[in-house]
This record gives structure tokens, sequence and C-alpha cells, in this order.
């Protein structure tokens, strides 16, 4: 009886043993720690704004918008694609992208080359803060920069002011050729406005850009005046100065007290970038003065 005792527990402890070993070599194979993620696709931005939200993501690009300004350390050495309004497709294609990355308003200049070289493309909307907080978003869930896409929405936010008097803001938009557009309280630079405590004036509420409209402008007269050079913001300020000369604009009371500011990239933009707290603070600063 003692001998059997003795077998019966050897056998228990080895059947124990193996139970063991067992649930071990399955947890090994169903539990795997997570591994870091690791980009496989090959990427390019086409703007600098797209571009300098990839470098705050630290995701990889293989190459970069054609600019002027100053683009982040990691992509300085990478071949330049063009912009918009003249696009290299030698060097775009010669990258051999996975997917290219546009701004929503510019996707009809790639979308038909793009899709006959069968590469995919990808609209981010930029158009207005909050959309460029969405984008920030959707970036880094969608290449596993989660953490880093929190923080830099963290830093982007901005408060509104809250004024019992708002100054009224004329904002408008010099394009080449002299001609320019009035832009509402819509579009980036009008949020950045309003969110500072003015109000936007002379511009057409249901359109982010339109005409100036010479009889609104001079009803609105507004205590202040920015005039944003899109493109080639040497003429365009020259072309402004000339048309500031004549009515409606030597009128106005923000013309008369000097509060006429003419601002340019990179940290006024028609659409959203990672500027905007300077933009905002800017901004703010002009709407204090006249409140």
């Amino acid at each position: 009886m003692i001998i059997a005792d003795k077998r019966t527990k050897l056998w228990l402890i080895a059947s124990l043993f193996i139970i063991l070993l067992g649930g071990g070599i399955l947890y090994s194979f169903w539990y795997r720690p997570s591994q870091p993620h690791r980009q496989t696709t090959r990427v390019i931005a086409t703007t600098t704004a797209i571009t300098a939200i990839m470098a705050k993501l630290d995701v990889k690009l293989v190459a970069v918008p054609t600019t002027t300004q100053t683009l982040p350390q990691q992509y300085r050495k990478l071949p330049r694609v063009g912009n918009h309004v003249s696009i290299n497709w030698q060097n775009l294609l010669a990258a051999k992208p996975d997917v290219v990355y546009v701004d929503s308003e510019l996707a009809d200049e790639y979308q038909a080359k793009l899709k006959e070289q069968k590469i995919t493309m990808k609209a981010l909307d930029l158009q207005t803060y909050p959309q460029m907080l969405k984008t920030i978003k959707y970036l880094g869930e969608k290449y596993g920069k989660q953490t880093a896409a929190k923080k830099l929405i963290a830093q982007l936010q901005i408060k509104t002011v809250h004024r019992k008097k708002h100054p009224r803001v004329l904002i408008l938009m010099g394009m080449p050729g002299g001609s320019f557009l009035a832009m509402n309280n819509k579009s980036y630079l009008g949020e950045l406005v309003e969110k500072a405590g003015g109000k936007v004036v002379g511009a057409d509420p249901h359109s982010l850009y339109t005409s100036p409209n010479s009889e609104k402008i001079a009803q609105a007269n507004p205590q202040i005046v920015i005039r944003l050079a899109h493109a080639m913001p040497t003429e365009v300020e020259a072309a402004f100065k000339i048309a500031f000369q004549a009515d409606p604009y030597n009128q106005l009371i923000a013309v008369k007290n000097h509060h006429v500011y003419d601002v340019k990239a990179p940290v006024f933009s028609p659409t959203a970038n990672l500027q905007v707290n300077k933009a905002y603070s800017q901004i703010k600063e002009w709407v204090n003065q006249v409140e």
C-alpha cells in the first residue's frame, strides 16, 4: 500500500507538471508582448503643412515637396517632388511611393495621374483648425503614433477670448496678378480672428473666399485689416498698397489708425498648419490694440 501511494503521488506530480508545462506553452503562444509599430509603406508628403505634421509624428517619408520654406531636418536630403503648381512627376514616381498625401483642396491636381500609376492618394483636410486636429489624430492612428499625436494636439490648443466688444476685422488674401479675395469667419484665419475676440466683416458668410464687395467693406468699416500674401509676396504686397490708395480702402478706420497688417507664410496661411499658435498670438495682439 505504501509503494502504491508513492506511485500515485509520483503520477499526480508528473501529471501536474505536464499540465503546467502545457499551459505555459499555450500562454506563450497566445500572449505576445506588443511590438513597436514598424512602418512598411513608402510615403510622400506634397505640402509643407503635411510634411511638418509627419515630422512631429516621426513618420518616415521617401520624398517631400519643393518649397522655399525650411523643411524639418530629417527630410532635407530627400528628393523633391514639386508642388501643385508644378509637380515633378519624374521624382515622385522614382520614389516608388505606396501612398501620396495631398491637401484636399489640391487633390484634383494629383488624382488622375496617381490613379493611372496605381498609386494610392490620400487627401487630408487642413481647411480649418478643427479639421487639422482631426487629421493629426488620423495620421497618429494610421502609423501607430497615437502618443505623439495626442501630445501635438495638446500643444496646438488655443483658448477663445471672450470680450464685451468685438473689433471688426477684414481679411484679404492677395493673388498673383493683383486680385484678392475676402475671407469669411469660417476660413482658417477667420476662425483665429473670432477665437481672439474679433468679428470678421466684409465677406460673404456662405463662402470661405469671395471677391471683395467695395460697398459692403465700406459699410462694415473694419478697425483691423489683415492682408495675406498667399503666393509671390513681393508682387502681392505691392498690389495691396496700390489698391489701398483708392476708395473704399483709403477711407477705412483701420487705414487711418494704421491697423493694416501684411502677413505671409509660414506663420500665416489660407489653410491650417502647425504655426497656429504664433498666428493666433499675433492676431490676438492686434485685436487687443483696438478693443
